[in-house]
């Protein structure tokens, strides 16, 4: 202390250049310390040294149903009111349909009135057969005769034209078709997908599912979809990842979103080269040419009400493919719903879970017969 006052008497203000000095070091060390917790949360979410889990959002029982799919249920039958069958895709994980307590199209459907929700809880086919689009829609009718033999279908991606298949295949089957970002015209609009299927030659996609062992690798179909947004994929998720790594809130959706897409699955080869080929390339379901276990889909045999879901943001499957649906069933009573949302956002982004879904299961509800 006396040591101060002496250099305080010696050379007036060197107490206040001591404080400054003093005081930028500890400015400094917080700074560390804080881009170091910055870093640390950043290199522990973008590259998690655990594998994700799959965690449905609300409570429910999974019931077995056969070797490629589970039956997720939520709630009673109630006699009168076929209950509401949701099909999700195969490649990512099935919980995208009860993502979080906050981003639940099951809860969402549940709160506008419908007592019984099913979940498809897609398994990997197994190996020692192949596996087609016409098993895909007979395991979904399977799921339908668990449900009562009837339901209200509600197709997500690749579940919408799988749904559209049934429901012109077998419409008894179906109360009511609810298909969100489906491509069913796959020639309508234009999408970086689109151009790069028809480019490559079938013998790529052949060569694709011989390196994967008779399936097609779900983490080579992920880096597929990370390809059509390369900037936002590779680099601006990270960096904003970063900049907000000590928003607890944002570090908890963006992991949660992540270990979702993380959790892909291998599709099986016979199924992945006829949608390529039959769908994408050749269009055939849209052109009433294509076949499904020896049967034409006529599309225009649908007639149960039709609920059509696209979002203006969806670079996989724009609203013109969703929408043509409408011309291709024209004896179907079919509604529109345009949600302000990117793909997966059709059906489980707060915004369209809040301004589309309750509107559409309220008609939804109202087609009992």
């Amino acid at each position: 202390m006396n040591e101060v006052h002496d250099m305080e008497a010696k050379w007036p203000g060197a107490g206040d250049v001591a404080h400054f000095w003093g005081s930028l070091t500890d400015g400094f060390l917080a700074v560390a310390e804080r881009e170091g917790r910055r870093l640390t949360t950043y290199l522990n979410t973008a590259f998690p040294a655990a594998p994700p889990k799959p965690r449905w959002a609300t409570p429910g029982r999974t019931v077995p149903l056969r070797d490629t799919l589970d039956l997720r249920i939520y709630g009673r039958s109630v006699k009168g009111q076929p209950p509401v069958l949701i099909v999700t895709p195969q490649v990512n994980h099935s919980y995208i349909a009860d993502f979080s307590p906050d981003q639940s199209l099951v809860r969402t459907l549940r709160e506008g009135g419908v007592s019984r929700v099913l979940v498809t809880d897609w398994l990997s086919p197994p190996e020692d057969r192949e596996y087609s689009i016409a098993d895909s829609i007979e395991d979904i009718r399977a799921a339908v005769d668990a449900a009562g033999g009837r339901a209200h279908l509600v197709g997500l991606c690749q579940g919408g034209w799988q749904c559209a298949i049934l429901a012109a295949l077998h419409p008894d089957c179906v109360a009511s078709l609810t298909v969100a970002a489906a491509p069913i015209d796959t020639h309508a609009g234009i999408t970086p997908l689109h151009g790069f299927v028809r480019m490559m030659p079938m013998l790529w996609y052949e060569a694709l599912v011989k390196a994967g062992g008779g399936s097609a690798p779900g983490t080579a179909l992920s880096r597929g979809f990370d390809l059509l947004r390369p900037f936002e994929r590779f680099f601006l998720n990270d960096a904003l990842l970063y900049l907000n790594a000590l928003d607890d809130g944002y570090v908890a959706r963006y992991s949660a979103l992540r270990n979702w897409y993380r959790l892909n699955k291998d599709v099986a080869g016979r199924l992945y080269l006829e949608v390529v080929r039959d769908l994408f390339k050749d269009n055939r379901l849209a052109s009433g040419t294509l076949e499904v276990d020896g049967r034409r889909v006529d599309l225009s045999g649908i007639r149960c009400p039709v609920f059509l879901v696209a979002g203006t943001r969806d670079h996989i499957t724009p609203a013109e493919q969703v929408f043509a649906l409408e011309e291709l069933a024209p004896s179907a009573r079919c509604t529109r719903y345009l949600a302000d949302a990117g793909h997966i956002g059709v059906f489980m982004g707060r915004g369209a879970l809040t301004s589309v879904w309750p509107a559409l299961c309220a008609r939804m509800l109202e087609c009992r017969s």
